[in-house]
């Protein structure tokens, strides 16, 4: 018994890269959803969003591009989706990345066609584009946003009252409600900047990798709520839509391959380690 146990260190791992392609490439083919619990950021960020007041509009900084969009494009998609039901009106910036307006554009438009085709850009949504400085270009939207953007995304001047009505209300910090920074790495920045100076609620989305950085702001209660990687854009979806079969969200989507193959990985673990103590055991025996 201890000999065949000491056989598992010897694997071919081969075995475990096929295993680990079924686990994540089963659910593309048969895609079936799991029961999601939701992490207090996550519920948190929701319950803010909830709670905008009539009149006020959230800024999202979509600063990611395709070397995160695994993670972060799911986790847009459903501030996107949320605030598009409640019909609250938000501006689209990209904080010092140039391809990423494009990328939350296309989710958008993805969303407009499928789930909310009443909805209009200039009046419902605006996307205002670059903009460069980090801290600095923070400073100036709030301090007047036609400052930091005299046009919009698209070339349209922002005090073009028939294209841009939306703008018509939005100056400055005052009328923004929330500031939610979607990215790889989301700059801290808008916290001393915008929520110390001005109390702004401000929420991230950022990839697992780098959540650990920002626990810190949310037991401080700096940071209003935050989706960590596939995780939070699932456990969000499933806020929105309680019923399981209404849920077709990028992150949940990811989140089922997720979770099998780091149960191949896990069980992988488990494996080799009762093959190290076997192998240790027969080891003392024959000594």
């Amino acid at each position: 018994m201890v000999t065949l146990l000491d056989r598992l260190q010897t694997i071919d791992r081969r075995w475990i890269y096929l295993c680990l392609a079924l686990a994540c490439g089963i659910p593309f083919i048969r895609p079936f959803r799991l029961p999601t619990g939701v992490s207090p950021e996550t519920q948190r960020l929701y319950d803010t969003i909830e709670k905008c007041p009539a009149g006020k509009v959230v800024l999202v900084d979509s600063a990611w591009d395709q070397g995160s969009q695994g993670e972060n494009e799911g986790q847009v998609e459903v501030v996107f989706d949320h605030l598009f039901r409640k019909k609250i009106p938000f501006v689209v910036v990209s904080n010092d990345n140039p391809l990423a307006p494009r990328f939350a554009e296309e989710v958008i438009a993805r969303l407009v066609r499928k789930k909310y085709p009443d909805r209009k850009y200039g009046t419902d949504w605006v996307t205002l584009g670059l903009f460069k400085g980090d801290w600095q270009g923070m400073q100036q939207i709030s301090k007047d946003i036609r400052r930091q953007y005299p046009r919009d995304y698209y070339g349209n001047s922002l005090d073009d009252s028939d294209k841009l009505p939306l703008m018509q209300s939005v100056r400055n910090i005052d009328d923004i409600y929330l500031v939610f920074s979607c990215t790889y790495t989301p700059s801290e920045n808008w916290i001393p900047f915008v929520h110390g100076v001005y109390g702004t609620h401000v929420g991230f989305g950022c990839t697992s990798i780098q959540s650990t950085t920002y626990y810190r702001y949310i037991l401080s209660g700096q940071l209003s709520g935050m989706l960590v990687g596939v995780r939070g854009a699932a456990e969000y979806d499933s806020i929105l839509h309680p019923d399981m079969a209404d849920r077709d969200s990028q992150g949940t989507r990811l989140i089922v391959p997720l979770a099998f193959g780091q149960l191949v990985i896990i069980l992988a673990v488990v494996i080799g380690n009762i093959g190290y103590f076997a192998s240790l055991r027969k080891e003392r025996r024959d000594a």
